[in-house]
């Protein structure tokens, strides 16, 4: 069997060698890790967006995630992460405004798109 596969380093070419990891998923990964710094947890991959989160035990056979050393210029650790926490927003999913939110607005609010008149300040109608 080849020679792991460091995840904190490796380019698209190899992290495509990976089980179920595609040429995007590798790119992915690849800006996950520029943003958010290096991988210290397999289970971080989970944020990776497209991620097949059913091969993860397979990647963990294949790969390694290597902390890059202090005295190597240019690369720094990553910051630490509440990395429970982001998990878990993740699954809870998105606070955007949803058809359950605008259900529960005020039906006086609501827009008639067959009422193209105007109203006055008063709430009058006017032609």
């Amino acid at each position: 069997m080849a020679d792991k596969i460091d995840i904190n380093s490796a380019p698209v070419t190899e992290l495509t060698q990976l089980p179920g990891v595609s040429k995007d998923i590798a790119y992915n990964i690849v800006n996950h890790r520029a943003r958010h710094g290096f991988f210290v947890s397999f289970e971080e991959l989970r944020m990776v967006k497209g991620f097949p989160v059913e091969k993860l035990e397979a990647v963990r056979e294949r790969a390694v995630l290597v902390q890059p050393a202090e005295d190597r210029p240019g690369e720094t650790v990553p910051p630490s992460r509440n990395l429970e926490k982001r998990i878990e927003s993740r699954k809870t999913g998105t606070e955007a405004y949803t058809n359950d939110m605008r259900a529960t607005r005020r039906p006086d609010r609501l827009h008639d798109s067959r009422d193209h008149s105007h109203r006055d300040s008063e709430g009058k109608k006017s032609a």
